[in-house]
């Protein structure tokens, strides 16, 4: 499939209403039935996606006519009580019942489970695209190594492997929605991407979800935050709807990562070699998701969790990758061995293993003013002195240790991005939290000057 035939001329248009207003949008509009004991009950319902105060799904319908055996159940959060939305039943609970006198009433019902999925047949290979929406995610600048005409004002990221693309559009309302989610909070949906295999051929709901998994996990590793897409339809040849599923966008703040976004051709570099890491195995699948998860728990600034608790996050990322990568898939250690050696030479073997840095520079001051007192001999023994200094209360010198927090959080996060980009292979440019100090500045990652990696 080439470029220009998997996107059109005309830039892609988000499904629903939404807007750069934090306003409820309408998803879907069908049948709600609750069941109890032996009776029904059937309504009119609108599944809802409410941004404020925080994106969540909601399941509502104006009702009249209930008994009362049915009000003493919905009061009781659907204890006894079963409820489907056209044909198809749904797992949840009651998030507001408000009832009056005459029998009237207005229900909220929040599903348990996202995504929620109503229409469609997910197993069946009727899709030949998927389009898809992201809330927050980075206006990007620069330009696409790959060719995909669009009107002014529309940008692209396209990330492809051997067998699937994906097209990240940005929309003429991103730069508005990007600067208000910085600077008022909020979710906006910021761009729109379509899913399609390489070939053309068809593909089912549930290995378009697959791949969405990968994709949420490195997004969310562009981004530094939870990034996921949302509101997914799947398409056949004819451009009908197949299937589509509904949830709401992650609950997250702009965060700092390796990523800048005025060198957008940083993702499309990455993902093709990350892919191919996360298909490698399970083991390496699971790794990765593990590790990017406490990545981005971590990567907080004064926020939650506090950064003393994020340093314990994040030295907890890098020794499941370093277990990985050093015990279990290059063999370079045994795993009794890898239990007996302190951490910090954990750490110092997979960092140098890498062509990662070890040395402690100008760049992390805190750290550096107190090193030579405390023997501190590397970076990798100044992280777990100071992360140890955390959780075991003998520790002494806490005071002088404490005044390396931040430096130490932004020391482990360094090594934490690095060590993802190494272990994919990734040979690229990346926005360096060390040393940056504007938008736009980016340098080659280290190895790529010490050597390429084995």
């Amino acid at each position: 499939m080439s470029d220009e035939s998997m996107t059109s001329r005309e830039p892609l248009q988000p499904l629903f209403a939404f807007s750069v207003t934090p306003e409820p949008v309408c998803l879907f509009r069908g049948e709600l039935t609750l069941c109890w004991e032996e009776e029904r009950h059937t309504s009119e319902a609108e599944v809802v996606l409410k941004l404020a105060p925080k994106p969540r799904i909601s399941v509502e319908s104006e009702i009249s006519g209930l008994p009362a055996s049915a009000i003493k159940l919905l009061m009781n959060d659907l204890a006894g009580m079963t409820f489907s939305l056209e044909g198809q039943e749904i797992q949840g609970f009651v998030q507001n019942f408000d009832f009056n006198f005459a029998n009237h009433a207005k229900l909220h019902i929040s599903p348990s489970i996202e995504p929620f999925q109503v229409l469609g047949d997910m197993q069946a290979s009727t899709s030949v695209s998927s389009v898809f929406h992201l809330f927050n995610f980075p206006n990007f600048l620069g330009k696409s190594k790959y060719a995909i005409p669009l009107p002014a004002g529309h940008r692209h990221i396209t990330l492809q492997d051997e067998q699937w693309q994906i097209v990240i559009q940005s929309l003429k309302e991103t730069k508005e929605a990007t600067d208000k989610a910085r600077q008022e909070g909020g979710y906006y949906l910021t761009h729109v991407g379509k899913l399609a295999r390489i070939d053309g051929a068809n593909f089912s709901g549930d290995e378009a979800n697959e791949q969405y998994h990968l994709a949420a996990n490195f997004l969310s590793f562009v981004q530094g935050s939870r990034c996921w897409p949302v509101c997914i339809s799947g398409f056949d040849e004819n451009g009908s709807m197949s299937w589509q599923t509904w949830a709401s966008p992650p609950t997250s703040t702009p965060a700092q990562s390796w990523f800048d976004p005025h060198h957008s051709i940083q993702a499309e570099q990455l993902f093709p070699l990350f892919s191919k890491r996360w298909n490698q195995s399970e083991s390496w699948r699971d790794c990765l998701r593990s590790a990017i998860y406490w990545y981005m728990q971590s990567n907080t600034s004064g926020g939650v969790p506090g950064i003393d608790a994020a340093i314990i996050l994040a030295q907890s990322a890098l020794e499941r990758l370093a277990h990985h990568y050093l015990v279990i898939d290059r063999k370079m250690i045994s795993a009794e061995g890898f239990r007996k050696l302190w951490v910090s030479d954990q750490l110092r073997l997979l960092f140098s293993s890498l062509c990662i840095p070890i040395e402690i520079t100008d760049d992390i001051p805190k750290i550096k003013n107190v090193a030579a007192d405390l023997r501190w001999k590397d970076a990798p023994h100044a992280l777990t002195e100071v992360r140890n200094s955390l959780v075991h209360p003998e520790i002494k010198n806490r005071a002088c240790i404490r005044d390396c927090y931040v430096d130490t959080w932004r020391l482990s996060l360094w090594y934490v991005e690095l060590s993802i980009l190494a272990l994919c292979g990734y040979e690229g440019t990346y926005g360096n939290r060390l040393t940056k100090k504007w938008a736009g500045e980016v340098e080659n990652v280290p190895w790529k000057v010490e050597g390429r990696l084995k």
